[in-house]
């Protein structure tokens, strides 16, 4: 049975790509007018309609085959466009407010990991059953993935008409883009905000990926929703610890559960003693349904208290960073170098 490194990080990928939506739907600002001038028209299949006047023009992507995309609330396998689900990945992913070279970089990696998770499941000689036949899965009516054009239209109401036009000047100039290592799509993952660093794919999924090591993302620190703090009761994290690992001792009284904590150089925890076993911080931020793997638990007499920093999984663009970087006059591919180190930008196949 083939199982090549991508596929394994896919799935996990995509789980940890959820968090995203609802951290950035909270401080989505309301789209902007639209430019100016409008940009050449997207092909017929995809949101909206061409600006008048425009002109027939190139359709881009036209040679790229559809993306089969699972639908997770209704289960039905959707055929989507690739021009369209770059503009709805962008859509879903970042606040139209954010500059013309964060959407743009948004979009580049959006499309480089749908056709590098494509390109692996068509390869793959045991697909996972689960997805009936689709590339990966998404739910756009819950924001998450990408946006279709009748999630538009709900997202943004009587704004619908400017803000697909600002979506389609930021996007359409690099919709034919796509970054890639040693000839291949690359798997492009990003999250919302790093703790300050971005994490290599190794420390979240066990195996390394060249362009997605560690990285720089100092820009994050400067985020004000970069630190949650939430509490949890004692039997909150029993039972989610009980449900999640096997043979630990929380007998003893709370303030007895959390041992040491051993954290990478970046502050991510890597492991934490808890009840005389040895966890991942990866598999307790999943077990409690935190933000992020940079966390401290500490018990305040009555219940715990658990503070996160950054937002995701850790691996590859950080949305916020692309932001910030953005704002200081760097370009989508200055962006994009960054964060994937030693990876190509060109056009797709």
């Amino acid at each position: 049975m083939k199982k090549t490194l991508p596929v394994l990080l896919l799935f996990a990928a995509l789980v940890y790509l959820l968090p995203l939506a609802p951290f950035l739907a909270a401080r989505r600002d309301s789209p902007s007018a639209a430019p100016a001038e409008s940009a050449s028209p997207l092909p017929a299949s995809s949101f909206g309609a061409p600006s008048a006047g425009s002109g027939a023009g190139p359709a881009p992507l036209a040679a790229e085959e559809p993306l089969l995309i699972l639908d997770e609330v209704t289960g039905q396998v959707m055929t989507v466009p690739v021009a369209d689900f770059v503009l709805g990945a962008v859509a879903a992913e970042m606040p139209l407010t954010w500059p013309d070279e964060a959407l743009r970089a948004q979009a580049v990696a959006s499309h480089s990991y749908a056709l590098a998770v494509k390109a692996q499941v068509l390869a793959d000689d045991s697909p996972d059953p689960a997805l009936q036949g689709a590339y990966f899965s998404a739910a756009p009516s819950l924001r998450m993935g990408f946006l279709t054009d009748e999630m538009m239209r709900l997202a943004w109401g009587t704004e619908y008409e400017a803000s697909l036009a600002r979506l389609k000047s930021a996007v359409e100039p690099v919709l034919e883009q796509i970054l890639t290592y040693q000839g291949a799509p690359a798997l492009a993952c990003y999250h919302a905000c790093s703790n300050g660093a971005t994490l290599a794919a190794e420390d979240v999924w066990g195996a390394p990926v060249p362009y997605l090591t560690g990285v720089d993302s100092a820009w994050d620190l400067e985020n004000p929703e970069l630190e949650q703090t939430i509490t949890l009761t004692s039997q909150e994290v029993y039972e989610a610890l009980s449900q999640n690992f096997a043979g630990m001792d929380l007998s003893v009284p709370p303030d007895q559960w959390f041992g040491a904590f051993q954290r990478s150089g970046a502050g991510y925890v890597r492991t934490v003693q808890i009840g005389g076993v040895t966890c991942k911080g990866l598999d307790v931020r999943t077990a409690l349904g935190l933000r992020s793997t940079d966390f401290t638990i500490t018990w305040q007499g009555t219940a715990f208290s658990v503070t996160t920093r950054g937002y995701g999984h850790g691996v590859g663009l950080s949305q916020y960073g692309a932001r910030a970087m953005a704002e200081q006059g760097s370009t989508y591919d200055q962006i994009l170098a960054h964060y994937y180190p030693g990876t190509q930008l060109g056009a797709a196949a």
